[in-house]
């Protein structure tokens, strides 16, 4: 009897393990459809009403897209993790103490969702922070929608051992067409009104910030790319990533992608996987771009960067530029919106001013745009509390890399270069719904495990066994 049972728990733990593993397949899946979201940028798409909020605020078709997208992942992403804890419970194969370690790094995401939740309910306009409110549409829905996409990639990353390889290479192969796309449209001067303006982007800086993502993750791949396929795809798609990165013209998204090119040599130094020949093929292949976009004065980039220089001086000296330190601008006014939403922040630092609360909404600032800076919005939006737990876990995702570094093959340096690349955009701009969904992909994906001790982990199941007794 006792044989019986044993083999029909087995046949049941077999049974729900496989389930397990299909569900894991269609979380992938649901991923892969949000990562697809650019193609909205090929598509003449319009704006839709959110009668749920009384008509105070539209929404892109993308946007409604994104919330569909995130309904068929919260499901299973539920009924993922449900049969998960059954199958290991059943096992007994759950070591809790090494479970904790493994995912402590989602305790600040945690955090947030709770601090930004009680934002909402302070903020002066509740509804339009729990809905969002028009441009953005950063609501408090949009922020769990976030934390279902950004979940639902951390569970999978290693569930499905191919998947990390699978979603990089989708995203630069459908950078590339995008890119392709573009330039097709400019020299065919074909007549598409909507092409940058609407979509997954919205606006050229949203478009900017998803290029140097594009850009960075395409650099990466000629660096460290292993199939040869992979390297010849890379280099025929970077020249094109490159010039609608500089067409674009958005200074930010500039510096993201020289930033990305700087951690990716640093880190290959680091891992010592760094091919120099590849390398060196791929700054020629963007300088060359560089030098004839910027010849033919199809970008004023250059221009941009010795007013950035200009204003960066200024703030260090308010002496030499007068009143100019607390206007300077870099030519977007970033500086001054920097200053402005500093002081909202000032003025309510413990729950912000509520999500999504611009112009004529925020009662601190009435005129005040957004910020164009993700961490000083999210302090603004949810409180200096909920910012710093976002920084923390950045810095945390960081330091696992470092520590992880003997461990990490290509698609891990890659995912790690892309994701950085648009931690240094966002210091410039503030896309959320538009681009914000692929850094948390590709966060998610590139967060390693904590690197064990084995000889003192060893030690500790013991001692731990030594009280159980």
């Amino acid at each position: 009897m006792d044989k019986v049972a044993i083999n029909a728990m087995n046949r049941r733990d077999l049974k729900f393990g496989v389930l397990q593993k299909r569900i894991a397949y269609v979380l992938f899946a649901g991923v892969m459809l949000v990562l697809l979201q650019a193609f909205f940028g090929l598509t003449l798409v319009g704006t839709v009403t959110n009668t749920v909020s009384n008509g105070s605020h539209f929404m892109h078709y993308s946007q409604v897209y994104l919330k569909f997208c995130c309904m068929l992942l919260t499901v299973f992403l539920l009924a993922y993790y449900a049969i998960k804890i059954y199958v290991n419970a059943e096992r007994r194969s759950i070591k809790f103490d090494k479970f904790i370690q493994d995912n402590l790094i989602l305790l600040p995401f945690a955090f947030m969702l709770i601090w930004a939740l009680i934002s909402t309910f302070h903020s002066p306009y509740f509804e339009k922070s729990m809905y969002g409110a028009g441009y953005i549409n950063e609501g408090y829905f949009t922020v769990l929608q976030y934390a279902v996409v950004f979940l639902s990639a951390y569970a999978i990353r290693d569930e499905i051992k191919w998947a990390k390889e699978a979603m990089l290479w989708t995203f630069i192969i459908m950078a590339g067409i995008i890119c392709i796309v573009f330039v097709g449209i400019e020299v065919t001067k074909y007549s598409i009104p909507t092409s940058l303006k609407s979509g997954v982007f919205n606006n050229s800086n949203h478009y900017g910030y998803f290029l140097a993502m594009s850009s960075a993750v395409t650099f990466g791949a000629i660096v460290y790319a292993k199939k040869k396929w992979q390297i010849s795809l890379a280099v025929i798609l970077l020249p094109f990533n490159v010039f609608q990165l500089l067409a674009c013209n958005t200074l930010g998204a500039n510096i993201a992608y020289i930033g990305g090119i700087i951690f990716i040599i640093c880190s290959g130094l680091i891992t010592k996987k760094l091919d120099w020949r590849r390398l060196v093929a791929a700054c020629v292949l963007s300088g060359v771009i560089n030098l004839i976009v910027e010849v033919s004065g199809r970008t004023n980039m250059w221009a941009s960067y010795v007013e950035l220089f200009k204003d960066i001086k200024r703030i260090i000296s308010p002496s030499e530029g007068g009143e100019e330190g607390n206007t300077s601008s870099a030519g977007t006014g970033r500086f001054g919106l920097w200053i402005r939403t500093i002081a909202v922040i000032k003025q309510v630092p413990w729950f912000g001013k509520g999500l999504d609360l611009y112009h004529g909404n925020n009662i601190y600032d009435t005129s005040l745009d957004v910020s164009h800076n993700e961490y000083i919005t999210m302090a603004s939006n949810i409180g200096i509390p909920g910012a710093v737990m976002y920084l923390g876990t950045v810095i945390w995702w960081f330091i696992r890399a470092v520590r992880a570094r003997k461990t990490l093959g290509a698609n891990e340096l890659t995912l790690l270069a892309v994701t950085f690349s648009y931690l240094i955009s966002a210091i410039f701009g503030n896309s959320f719904t538009y681009t914000y969904p692929y850094l948390l992909i590709f966060l998610a994906l590139s967060i390693q495990k904590p690197q064990f001790d084995e000889y003192k982990y060893a030690k500790l199941q013991e001692q731990n066994a030594k009280l159980e007794i």
